[in-house]
């Protein structure tokens, strides 16, 4: 009895780790399309895309983060925000989204790949 238990918990950790490494697999494939949809959607300044440029992708502990390497103009971009001038609200700058369809887009292609790979 021992003997089948014992072969049965191995089967289940060997089926585990296939698991967990297509899971890692499809999350590293998607996130790295995820940065290159984000410097082409991304907006450009005039003789710039250093912003567009600047997307990157972190791994820590399994997880995956899409991140823009100058903190603090994603949000501005993505709602737009008010221009002050003297301390006085002159105008309100465009937002820019391009952040939360390519989120979307990875969201969706990771669970789709999962369900295609399990």
């Amino acid at each position: 009895m021992d003997s089948l238990l014992t072969q049965v918990n191995a089967v289940l950790a060997q089926y585990t780790k296939n698991i967990d490494e297509n899971m890692l697999a499809v999350m590293n494939t998607a996130s790295k399309e995820g940065v290159k949809r984000l410097r082409k959607t991304s907006p450009k300044a005039k003789g710039g895309g250093k912003y567009a440029r600047s997307w990157a992708v972190k791994r820590e502990k399994g997880t995956f983060t899409i991140y823009n390497k100058q903190p603090g103009l994603t949000h501005l971009l993505e709602n737009g925000h008010d221009i002050v001038r003297n301390g006085r609200k002159v105008g309100r700058a465009p937002a820019y989204p391009h952040i939360k369809d390519v989120d979307e887009w990875v969201e969706k292609t990771i669970i789709e790949r999962l369900e295609n790979t399990l």
